[in-house]
């Protein structure tokens, strides 16, 4: 009698197949999380940690949110895909919010919301502002020191009314700061406001400027309260024409006289007019 084999029955070399297995079939993979689900995550991860930062959140969120997107799609990535998707949503929603509110911040605190292509700093002993680069100034000390300021754009106009900006020729715009002794003030309104004063000046000034189509914009210069008023020139080829009005929170010197009240006026006759009366608005500041 022969001994039995010890171990397992022969199988003759055929495969072994799993339980539930049909032959012929290859034998099932272990499921695995991909590289694009962890990716997914950590980015998800990384955006929802970073989304109160302007910019760099939002872009983490949104190739977060790509990434789960994708990563759903493939078997065994979806835990991890929508767990990206998710943190990446929310950073996104966090860095709109946030960016809002920075910018109104901005906004209300009148820093940097106007910014000219091209600008040339106006500073004075009375204030200081962002004026357009391609106007000349080129008046003395003397009237810097009284906080005067003069910028003008020379040039000519050719055949077809396009400028040329030469430096000479004809003045074609102007941006004039022009200090009101307190003096002058008390007699034109004894103890009047600013609304009483550019009620004064639209009975005896602006209509020698021309036709006014807005008297009272309220504006801020650097946080004090100021009055924007705009008019159609009686110049041809002026595209915009605006004057400022404001007290000053101090008093200030020009000339050996105290002031207080200052008008800027601005005749641009360019396309840019708008740029140059916020440009002014937003960088003016008092000294």
């Amino acid at each position: 009698m022969t001994d039995s084999p010890q171990g397992p029955p022969q199988t003759g070399g055929l495969p072994e197949y799993a339980p539930g297995q049909a032959p012929g079939q290859p034998p099932h993979p272990p499921t695995r999380r991909g590289g694009l689900a962890l990716a997914a995550l950590i980015v998800g991860i990384s955006a929802f940690v970073s989304g109160w930062i302007p910019i760099l959140g939002l872009l983490l969120g949104v190739a977060g949110i790509i990434l789960g997107i994708l990563a759903m799609r493939r078997p065994g990535g979806r835990s991890f895909g929508l767990a990206g998707l998710i943190g990446s949503s929310l950073a996104v929603l966090a860095n709109v919010l946030v960016t809002i509110v920075v910018v109104v911040a901005l906004v209300n605190s009148g820093i940097g919301t106007a910014v000219l292509t091209d600008a040339q700093p106006v500073i004075t002993p009375c204030y200081s502002f962002n004026g357009p680069g391609d106007y000349l100034s080129n008046q003395s000390a003397e009237k810097t020191d009284a906080c005067i300021t003069t910028l003008e754009l020379w040039g000519e106009r050719d055949a077809d009314g396009v400028i040329h900006k030469t430096g000479v020729g004809s003045i074609l715009g102007s941006v004039l700061v022009e200090p009101v002794a307190v003096a002058s003030t008390d007699d034109w309104v004894p103890g009047g406001s600013l609304d009483d004063m550019v009620e004064f000046l639209n009975q005896s000034y602006f209509p020698q400027a021309g036709e006014v189509t807005s008297l009272k914009e309220a504006v801020t210069l650097d946080g004090v309260d100021a009055n924007l008023t705009r008019m159609i020139s009686t110049a041809e080829n002026t595209r915009t024409k605006a004057f400022l009005t404001v007290f000053a929170p101090d008093t200030y010197q020009s000339a050996g006289e105290p002031v207080k009240f200052f008008l800027i006026s601005f005749v641009i006759p360019e396309d840019n007019g708008e740029e140059i009366i916020a440009a002014a608005i937003d960088s003016w500041r008092w000294k």
